[in-house]
């Protein structure tokens, strides 16, 4: 039986990845960074085989935390980004493979973008305290919906469960009269984190 459309092509891009230091584990590319973390690119994929490609990294210790607290998927990266955010004044922001066609000039494409703009951006974040640092720093480059959480879970990380405990406190006040989805997450999550981490 003949692989699908979308197999060839990601065949195709984990070919021209090769040299890289990306290792395809399931549905994403990891390329160990050493100290537990990884650099991490995924793709979005449409029906009409477009490839958006994600960069970012993860880290093992944030992934136990996450494991431990039920909450996240096991090497979700802390922080991504859509490559053509990190290409400047001409970004690309998906490579489209025709069905049946020659899909490595398209691939080698896509990676020589990832080698060029992704890599740098694996690099700078690949170490946990200045990536720590900067996301503590600048609390407003994390989504809205993600960044109590984060925020929470790096400080214990870093022995700070004074400041864990405040983040936790600020974003259940914030959300206290609300019961959408989202607030009824969070007070599942505050809750069970005090239980496992600050008790």
């Amino acid at each position: 039986m003949r692989p699908s459309p979308k197999t060839d092509v990601l065949v195709a891009v984990d070919t021209a990845l090769r040299g890289t230091g990306f290792v395809r584990r399931g549905h994403v590319w990891l390329q160990d960074r050493g100290d537990g973390c990884s650099g991490w690119l995924g793709f979005g994929v449409t029906a009409a085989l477009d490839l958006t490609p994600l960069v970012g990294v993860c880290f093992r210790r944030y992934d136990e935390v996450c494991r431990a607290l039920g909450v996240g998927i096991p090497g979700t990266p802390l922080v991504s980004v859509p490559l053509g955010y990190l290409m400047g004044e001409k970004p690309v922001w998906r490579w489209t493979f025709e069905p049946g066609g020659d899909h490595a000039p398209v691939a080698a494409s896509l990676v020589d973008a990832v080698r060029e703009h992704g890599q740098p951006y694996v690099d700078k974040h690949a170490k946990w305290d200045a990536l720590a640092r900067e996301l503590v720093a600048r609390p407003e480059s994390l989504l809205d919906f993600e960044r109590a959480r984060k925020l929470s879970i790096i400080h214990v990380l870093n022995g700070d469960a004074r400041a864990a405990g405040e983040v936790l406190k600020k974003e259940r006040e914030r959300v206290a009269d609300s019961s959408d989805v989202y607030a009824r997450s969070y007070r599942a999550f505050a809750h069970r984190f005090e239980l496992a981490l600050l008790a």
